[in-house]
């Protein structure tokens, strides 16, 4: 460390450029650093998705048991799920933390390749999840006057979204309510039965006509040449007259058999304000800067509306709006504390000069972090934003520790020098060095906790570890430098005695320290029962949660489900009406209650069309309470729409979801009419719960669905078997889809399909005809018996058993005392026999966070401890040190209780913090304790003169600490996540401890010291009463 100090005062033209330097850097890591609203958080959970057009249990069967029995026994696997729906299948596999999901989902695919599928099933999808996976961009597209809805489509497919596809950082672009071209190929049941023909057969007859390909090379005049076949229909009209054979030899055309009609229609409904329109959704990648892409789109819509005026591009959502706001607040909260840290130095210093060398410290540092950010891939977001700011009182305690000895060692100098300054820096050198580092170190744990929490907070532990070196080494050179450049070179003489006015609280606490020092066991019990009445009134009235609530939000979310049976177009006219409600509301001054309604009809967050689902946004006015309103309307959408549709809401969170404390409660089994029984008691009860909200099974409604039943015994004596009808049966009622054809010049998807009017009823169902090797055309009724019974909307699995899960969103201040008394009502259930239960939600996410917390806070003590004992050179000293640490929760529970915040992931983070922070002023106390010993004193005079000295820096450097984390602590802007919780406990923490420090870790370090005398016998008789009206020698 001198070798530093003295470098920085011999060598100051070289330590201006690197300070030059240094701001270059910072600045331009600044402008070069990625933005986003919180870190990437990728979670170890891949799902695999497979479309299957059958009913729940057959996809179950034959898709999502296929794949579970597959990759089963990957290696890392913690968890196996799935869901089987109507004609989907989705599994999802959660792997245990420190793997690499990008692997893993490698892997997956690959074994997913050996699984046998039935024929009809897609290629399984394997899908990962994280912030960066959600879309970055939302928006609507419409065409005003003079455009058609045809003519927007085609702009949009041929130039709008090329366009978008080309802006830097983009990933892919979701387009809903785009209209695609199809070729339906509709058979006629009845046709087809004169003719003696079945959809089999029809279906094989047009993809032979279809086919063309290579058929291998041929020698012409010596020279090798490739052969091609394809065939002569290349129109509609020459598809509508291919000919068919049938069984009489007789020649029919496939317009005999049906009609083939071109249509041009979208798989979703998309309106905006109630008028048609197109959704788009653009995903950028993850490692795309926010703020960028947010504004390159921007550019390009703008020069879209510019060409094309008839075209109107309306906003949605913006990720990037939530970045610039973040850190827009959270810069504008963190300028707020350096201005009041300034005042709190100032106001102690008296000295503008020394104000201002202290507050280089500032800028500088952060500079620096910001370089030592990009070097380490960091992004700038509002954890990091928040580690920066939270730690700015952190970062002048250093400074101003160095420059308020140096102050003083020049009050009393002779001479001013040189010297003095780096001599009055080395003293303190020790004790900042020490305890910078004990707080830096206090984070390393944090680099080893798993799960959201690491992946959240890590970034937050690395940007303030790093913002804490900086200030030690700034403190440690350019302080000094810029004290020789400002001060000694200057002609005003620092006064002796200028701060006599710090003459009477000095004396105060002297008196007090003498007291607490001649009664240590009184003061050491008054400190115990002031800890265990703090702990006692707080913890029972403080709410614990998994995180903090974010700030409102005024853009909202409606997820619409109606009956299964719902049709796409029952919906649409449905949704329409919720619109028009929602456009015709009005807030309590008579405006628009919302700005503007987007609806979604039939999508799902899906490729595949649910015709039975509408997805609706809106934005609510400025003037309501957004949670109130959404809750109501919640309510008045549900009472306007069918019996038995559910409704949810919420609202739009830059968190991505991890602001709401959810409860499940998960019932297994093997009999899945046991489990629907016990869903239904214990979805009951669930209501009776006013704290729950959104309460939602697997199950969801039972819905009817048609059972075919075979008699083995008619299908054997006309020829067939169980297998062989359902194949007919399937190939009637589902879609099959025979790929692109381009015919004149446009290209089309084209399918195979019943008519809607032949399979209306279970009659034309019966009616089906299924062609027999032995008996020739019969049909489906006289095999089998067609009708329509109650069935499970969706199968869901755990560990490849059948389970029911019950979900719901707790609406309260205290997340784990609602789901304590649910858990605990819903085991009083009565349960059928052989259904078992399991808890799962907030309570479990909280359970296991705060464990690991609570081990990272253990290993951050030791940590601690370790780094006390290299820098003291003795155990004693840390140990009684570690006594500040208690005191501190005395103030932190007080500050969560006084501001109605509730124990959670960011407040324990603050507690964490505190470990290292409180123990900065012990170890100030101590060292200058030590030093004086060295020089002669006893331990009771080193103690008190330790304490007189070090009294005011101790409170600058608390001060400047609590009153740059006040506007953090009071904001509430989109930084709330982060920094209220955690400087509300380091405020409340750092008070109390600052206070009772000052007293307590003396008369421990004081019994240490004795106890240590009298066991190893080297004690020099008890210490000389300290005469106060004789100032100690404190020289040297």
């Amino acid at each position: 460390m001198n070798g530093l100090i003295r470098f920085s005062m011999n060598k100051v033209a070289a330590m201006v450029i690197l300070i030059a330097l240094l701001v270059a850097g910072g600045l331009y890591s600044t402008a070069t650093l990625k933005m986003e609203t919180i870190p990437d958080i990728s979670f170890p959970v891949v799902m695999i998705q497979t479309s299957y057009p059958a009913p729940p249990m057959d996809v179950m069967d034959e898709v999502t048991k296929p794949i579970e029995d597959k990759i089963a026994n990957i290696q890392g696997l913690d968890t196996l799920s799935s869901t089987s729906s109507d004609n989907i299948s989705s599994v999802v596999v959660q792997f245990k933390q420190g793997y690499d999901v990008k692997e893993k989902k490698t892997e997956l695919e690959g074994l997913l390749q050996e699984v046998a599928l039935p024929a009809g099933a897609s290629t399984p999808k394997v899908l990962t999840f994280g912030f960066s996976s959600q879309p970055a961009y939302y928006l609507t597209l419409y065409a005003g006057e003079g455009m058609s809805q045809m003519e927007l489509n085609k702009l949009y497919e041929d130039s709008i979204k090329p366009s978008l596809e080309g802006v830097n950082g983009i990933d892919h672009v979701n387009s809903i309510g785009v209209s695609s071209t199809s070729l339906d190929i509709l058979l006629d049941a009845d046709a087809l039965s004169v003719f003696n023909l079945s959809a089999v057969e029809v279906t094989s007859a047009i993809q032979s006509a279809l086919t063309d390909g290579a058929v291998g090379s041929v020698e012409l005049d010596g020279k090798s040449q490739m052969a091609r076949v394809t065939g002569d229909l290349n129109s509609i009209y020459g598809l509508r007259n291919l000919e068919f054979a049938t069984s009489t030899g007789q020649t029919v055309l496939l317009q005999d058999l049906g009609d083939v009609q071109a249509v041009n229609e979208s798989k979703f409904i998309a309106r905006y304000n109630n008028q048609p329109a197109l959704g788009i959704r653009l995903y950028k990648m993850s490692e795309a800067n926010a703020v960028d892409f947010s504004n390159e789109v921007n550019t390009v819509l703008a020069d879209w509306e510019t060409k094309q005026p008839a075209v109107t591009f309306q906003k949605i959502y913006d990720g990037a709006d939530e970045v610039r706001k973040s850190i827009s607040g959270i810069l504008k909260e963190g300028f707020i504390g350096i201005a009041l840290a300034s005042l709190m130095i100032l106001l102690f210093l008296r000295n503008i000069r020394m104000t201002l060398i202290v507050l280089v410290s500032i800028p500088l540092s952060i500079l620096i972090t910001l370089i030592m950010m990009s070097s380490m891939n960091i992004t700038l977001n509002i954890m990091t934003l928040g580690g920066m700011f939270i730690a700015i009182g952190r970062i002048v305690d250093d400074s101003i520790v160095v420059i308020e000895n140096i102050y003083s060692n020049l009050e009393k100098a002779q001479e001013r020098g040189e010297s003095v300054i780096i001599m009055a820096t080395r003293q303190v050198s020790m004790a900042i060095t020490s305890s910078t580092l004990v707080t830096a170190g206090v984070f390393l744990p944090l680099a080893v906790v798993g799960g959201i929490v690491g992946q959240m907070f890590r970034p937050f532990a690395l940007t303030v570890s790093c913002a804490l070196l900086a200030s030690l080494v700034v403190a440690l050179t350019v302080i000094p430098m810029m004290t020789k450049l400002l001060v000694l070179r200057s002609r005003k003489q620092i006064k002796q005695n200028e701060h006599a006015h710090d003459g009477k609280v000095t004396r105060l606490y002297e008196r007090i320290l003498v007291w607490c020092l001649s009664n240590r066991i009184k003061t050491l019990l008054m400190s115990l029962v002031m800890l265990v009445v703090t702990m006692a009134i707080t913890i029972p009235n403080l709410a614990v949660n998994f995180l903090p609530s974010s700030g409102p939000e005024k853009l909202v979310f409606f997820q619409v489900k109606y009956p299964y049976e719902t049709s796409l177009e029952s919906n649409d006219m449905q949704s329409q009406e919720i619109e028009k409600m929602l456009l015709d509301a009005k807030d309590s001054q008579g405006g628009a209650l919302f700005t503007f309604v987007e609806s979604l009809v039939g999508y799902a967050d899906s490729d595949d069309t649910v015709p039975y689902t509408t997805s609706l946004t809106a934005e609510i006015s400025e003037a309501e309470d957004a949670t109130l309103v959404l809750n109501n309307y919640v309510e008045l959408i549900k009472n306007q729409l069918p019996q038995g549709t559910e409704v949810t809401g919420e609202m739009a969170s830059g968190g991505g979801g991890l602001n709401g404390g959810s409860f499940s409660y998960v019932l297994k089994g093997d009999d899945q009419q046991l489990l629907e029984q016990g869903a239904a008691l214990v979805k009951g009860k669930m209501k009776e719960f006013p704290e729950l909200t959104k309460i939602t099974d697997t199950l969801s409604d039972a819905k009817t669905e048609i059972s075919i039943t075979v008699s083995q015994t008619k299908a054997r004596e006309l020829g067939l078997n169980p297998a062989e009808v359902r194949d007919s049966v399937r190939m009637w009622l589902a879609e099959q889809r025979l790929g692109d054809i381009r015919f004149d010049n446009v290209l089309y998807s084209t399918v195979v399909k019943l008519r809607d009017e032949d399979k209306g009823s279970l009659e034309k169902l019966g009616k089906m005809p299924i062609s027999s090797p032995t008996a020739g055309i019969v049909y489906l009724q006289e095999v089998a018996k067609v009708e329509e019974v109650q069935a499970p909307a969706a199968l869901s699995r755990e560990s490849r058993s059948q389970v029911v899960k019950m979900s719901a969103t707790i609406d309260a201040a205290d997340q784990t005392e609602v789901s304590t008394r649910v858990a605990a009502a819903l085991d009083a259930i009565e349960l059928p026999t052989g259904v078992s239960t399991e808890i799962q939600g907030v309570s479990e996410d909280i359970a296991e966070s705060f464990t690991q917390l609570f081990m990272a806070m253990a290993v951050s003590i030791a940590i601690v401890y370790f780094i006390l004992v290299l820098c003291f050179g003795n155990a004693s000293t840390p140990f009684a040190i570690l006594f500040s640490l208690p005191l501190a929760i005395i103030g932190g529970l007080l500050g969560l209780l006084v501001t109605n915040e509730s124990i959670n992931i960011t407040s324990l983070i603050g507690f964490m913090m505190l470990i290292g922070i409180v123990v900065t002023n012990a170890i100030v106390l101590l060292d200058r304790a030590q030093q004086l010993r060295h020089e002669g004193f006893s331990v009771r005079h080193a103690l008190v003169e330790a304490g007189r000295v070090r009294l005011r820096p101790i409170i600058m450097t608390a001060g400047a600490t609590i009153v740059a984390m006040i506007p953090l602590a009071m904001g509430t802007g989109e930084g709330v996540l982060i920094s209220k919780g955690l400087a509300v406990v380091v405020i409340g923490g750092l008070i109390t401890s600052t206070l009772l420090t000052l007293v307590v870790v003396p008369v421990v370090y004081e019994m240490l010291e004795a106890i240590s005398n009298k066991l190893f016998r080297k004690g020099k008789g008890q210490a000389a009463p300290v005469d106060f009206n004789k100032p100690a020698n404190l020289e040297g």
